[in-house]
């Protein structure tokens, strides 16, 4: 607990007098460092030491106790003015936080038993008075709403403001009896808490209508003064510096801030008005062009634009270079009427704008049409070929998978459904016409294969000589097949059978072949070889052993054999020709003749077996 001395020192004691925030008085001795609420008797006087009568408080109402009597009373006995504060009752705590921090803090202590007997009385507290306050004592309130309207209604006297802290407040009023208006200290704080909040408040609103008022005229006085957008703060403050409006605004800051707000709200204004006049100059000017052509250049239409909008274009365009006047001179102010406005009008880059504008309206236009005649034309040929193809559906019936062209055109030249098709882009005539045969010829594929496999699982055997009644037969009972269909894939279908019949004569004449070759190679690994004198009636019965002559009928078997004796005898003619000759020749060309008639002998084998087995083939 601290607060702030009020007497000076005794020079022959140590203790010295303080005030609490909350005003009441404590004594603190600097020697021993003990603090206590209780007067020492060194400072006490002479009548204060005779004095039975005690001062206490409680809850910040003062009262007194007799020692002797054992008595309380909330009035001042009638003894001499005490000096003293009122203290707290003997043994209550002491509120330690509400001291300044510059002082020491208090210890309590507790006087001896003796001194305590004389001077204080009992230990434990005095009973608290059960009478009244009399005309001298605090106003009791029956509510705490009252009690806290007194409260405010003493702040409000002591014209407390809103930057107060608890502390001043209290060594402005805590003499006065409202200020015990409330009975505890936590129910005082937060009555002063929201007092200040609404002080504040106030204080904050009228500050606010203080600095509208001050806006306002600050601006009335703009009004009144030669500026344009253009104008900046120094040339305000030079014109202004004495006006009352201007001195009125506290500080500089203030007085720039101001001033850009009312040149914001110039320039938005100005823009307003700018934007509508360049807007209908540019309706005026977009309605004269009207429907401009494609083929329109910039430089005749801007000719065109300023011999007609001159008088709308920006004035700061029309003045001469040399002459050209200040932007303040040109415009001194919105409420200014004979004032000229710089930048209100069309400028260059707006009759640009609105010829881009014409052009691309134009080019739209143009595109649009162009859109229309192409779908026009496309919606025409659409029509052209859905007529051809109603054609063809008409002649479908007609129509097999091997029908073609040449065969269909006859019959549709001068049909005026084909003469609207020749010439138009997309599909031509013949090839909707591929397209509806190739249609037809998938169609009739499915039937026949759906018609083939019911085929299987009936075990239906088809053949070239099949009666197409009882194909037609079978086909209606099993299967679901266009009757009108029923002739092709008959057709087909027998097309089919004789594939599959010359396919397996076929391959029989194969088998038949590969046989003759191996009975024939087998003729020529007989041991004892076969002679050219070899006759088929002495041959024939080791021939007719053989496992490869068991295969063959008696003659393929003989015509082979007579093959062979044949390339027999042309082999042993070949070598006696050749050895002949060799005879003739020298030595060394004997036997350069025999490795060459060597290799002419293997050549002629493997040429005679590819002969014979050709001849075999053929």
């Amino acid at each position: 607990m601290n607060g702030t001395a009020l007497g000076g020192q005794d020079p022959v004691t140590a203790w010295v007098e303080y005030t609490s925030p909350d005003g009441r008085a404590y004594f603190y001795n600097r020697d021993t460092k003990v603090t206590t609420w209780e007067k020492p008797d060194e400072l006490k006087t002479q009548q204060e030491r005779d004095s039975v009568w005690k001062e206490y408080a409680k809850d910040g109402r003062p009262y007194w106790y007799n020692t002797q009597t054992k008595q309380s009373t909330w009035t001042r006995p009638d003894v001499p003015n005490q000096p003293i504060k009122p203290l707290e009752a003997p043994g209550s705590r002491m509120d330690l936080d509400r001291v300044p921090s510059r002082q020491p803090s208090m210890q309590r202590r507790e006087p001896s038993r003796s001194r305590r007997s004389a001077s204080r009385g009992p230990r434990s507290r005095p009973p608290v008075p059960a009478t009244t306050l009399d005309s001298r004592s605090r106003h009791e309130y029956k509510t705490i709403e009252e009690a806290e309207q007194a409260f405010t209604s003493m702040l409000k006297r002591h014209n407390v403001r809103g930057d107060w802290s608890w502390e001043k407040m209290l060594r402005a009023v805590v003499n006065d009896p409202d200020y015990r208006a409330l009975k505890t200290l936590p129910e005082r704080k937060n009555a002063f808490q929201r007092y200040i909040t609404a002080v504040r408040e106030t204080e904050l609103e009228q500050h606010r209508e203080e600095q509208r008022k001050q806006r306002t005229e600050f601006f009335a006085l703009l009004d009144t003064l030669p500026i344009s957008e253009y104008t900046r703060f120094p040339k305000v403050k030079h014109l202004a510096h004495e006006h009352k409006a201007f001195c009125a605004i506290p500080s500089n800051k203030e007085r720039v801030e101001l001033f850009d707000a009312y040149v914001d709200e110039l320039l938005e204004k100005l823009g307003g008005e700018r934007r509508r006049v360049r807007a209908q100059c540019v309706r005026d000017a977009t309605e004269y062009l009207g429907a401009l052509s494609i083929s329109a250049k910039w430089t005749d239409v801007k000719d065109k634009l300023l011999k007609k909008f001159g008088d709308q274009m920006m004035p700061i365009l029309h003045l001469n270079p040399e002459k050209r006047m200040p932007m303040d001179i040109l415009y001194f102010g919105v409420r200014d009427k004979v004032a000229v406005d710089p930048e209100s009008g069309l400028s260059m880059l707006d009759l640009l704008d609105i010829y881009e504008h014409a052009i691309t309206d134009a080019e739209r236009l143009e595109s649009d049409r162009r859109k229309h005649e192409k779908d026009k034309v496309y919606r025409q040929q659409r029509q052209a070929r859905d007529a051809f193809r109603q054609l063809l559906n008409e002649h479908v019936k007609e129509f097999t998978p091997s029908t073609t062209w040449s065969e269909f055109y006859p019959q549709i030249k001068h049909h005026t459904a084909y003469t609207e098709m020749l010439g138009q882009s997309g599909s031509t005539p013949q090839e909707m016409f591929w397209d509806a045969i190739e249609e037809l010829s998938d169609e009739m594929y499915n039937e026949r294969k759906q018609l083939e496999s019911a085929m299987r699982s009936h075990n239906f055997h088809m053949h070239v000589d099949t009666a197409f009644d009882k194909v037609c037969e079978f086909a209606q009972s099993h299967c679901k097949i266009d009757a009108k269909h029923m002739d092709y894939i008959y057709e087909q279908l027998v097309i089919k059978c004789k594939r599959r019949e010359e396919e397996d004569d076929e391959r029989k004449q194969r088998h038949k072949r590969r046989l003759l070759d191996t009975f024939k190679y087998a003729l020529y690994d007989l041991c004892p070889e076969l002679t050219p004198d070899s006759k088929w009636d002495t041959e024939c019965a080791r021939i007719s052993r053989m496992a490869e002559y068991k295969a063959l009928d008696e003659n393929a078997c003989r015509e082979v054999f007579d093959q062979v004796i044949e390339r027999t005898k042309e082999r042993a003619e070949r070598k006696r020709r050749d050895s002949g000759s060799k005879r003739e020749r020298s030595p060394d060309a004997g036997a350069a003749d025999k490795r060459s008639k060597h290799g002419v002998d293997k050549c002629e084998d493997r040429g005679s077996s590819d002969l014979e087995e050709g001849e075999m083939v053929g």
